[in-house]
């Protein structure tokens, strides 16, 4: 699996859940609703570590899951949110069956098409798991409804359905918090990150993303260790050892291989940085995913 091999919503269908799910292969959208007690009962848990073309919005209004972002595990008690920004490796765990609320998948298309530069950035910036105050739950649950409707209505409205998603994640990211303004520091690390998830498999060197944001490394770095607590180099090093994890689940390529597709030099290097960070040679890990 190569990393241009991303994940899509009917991918996920035909490899991850069992039984005849046709109902869930709706038209190819940019953004996907679905109703969780339509995907729950069919997962085979757990899922491996996928890379989901998507940007990733759970609402559970009842139940719980445990899902994977990069290396963490996030247990979600309802009522609560979870999201997952594009570009990160992601896996399911498990699941109650009886789960209920809605999953919206969002491509980077339509995200920088309905929203503008500063409220993606405050997404970005939210933690992933959300606790929800019952009665905002039910708020987010009447929109998530509504959308899911309109989505798939024989005469669905685009800029109907773009403005009832805008108000579903305006809304999540008020209760986050997360609405207010943005330090120049805070828009530095998290635009550099963003951009890591797109360029690391080629672009490893810190003076790349610097140019790109038009500052210095050392002011870059200075952005990147006040928000994240790790340099420019940790963080870039620790997306591309993720997306290794995956690659090591997903393909019988060797070690060595993996190390070069990444665009790592020394596969004895590669194996350092992998054990530092994951606790595991990258042998044990495939033969413990395995």
């Amino acid at each position: 699996m190569t990393m241009e091999k991303k994940v899509n919503a009917d991918e996920f269908v035909e490899r991850f859940m069992v039984g005849s799910q046709e109902h869930l292969k709706y038209k190819q959208f940019p953004v996907k609703v679905f109703q969780l007690s339509e995907i729950a009962p069919f997962i085979k848990f757990p899922t491996p570590p996928i890379f989901l073309a998507y940007n990733l919005v759970i609402h559970l209004t009842e139940g719980y899951f445990i899902y994977q972002i990069g290396p963490k595990e996030y247990s979600v008690q309802a009522p609560a949110i979870l999201i997952s920004s594009y570009g990160n490796i992601s896996a399911v765990k498990t699941a109650d069956k009886s789960v209920r609320g809605h999953c919206i998948l969002i491509n980077e298309a339509a995200m920088t098409s309905i929203f503008r530069a500063q409220e993606i950035l405050n997404i970005f910036s939210i933690s992933p798991l959300i606790n929800l105050p019952r009665e905002d739950s039910i708020g987010i649950h009447q929109l998530c409804k509504l959308l899911y409707k309109e989505l798939y209505a024989e005469d669905s409205y685009k800029e109907l359905n773009d403005s009832l998603l805008k108000s579903i994640l305006l809304k999540v990211i008020k209760l986050s918090s997360s609405d207010k303004l943005l330090s120049r520091r805070q828009e530095i690390a998290m635009m550099f990150k963003h951009l890591v998830h797109k360029n690391f498999k080629k672009h490893k060197h810190i003076g790349f993303y610097a140019d790109k944001l038009a500052v210095s490394t050392n002011y870059l770095n200075r952005c990147v260790f006040s928000v994240f607590s790790q340099s420019s180099k940790e963080v870039i090093l620790e997306i591309c050892i993720m997306h290794s994890q995956l690659l090591l689940f997903e393909s019988n390529k060797s070690i060595s291989d993996i190390c070069y597709e990444l665009d790592f030099s020394d596969p004895s290097y590669f194996s350092r940085v992998f054990k530092k960070l994951v606790g595991l040679s990258p042998t044990e890990y495939r033969n413990s995913a395995k």
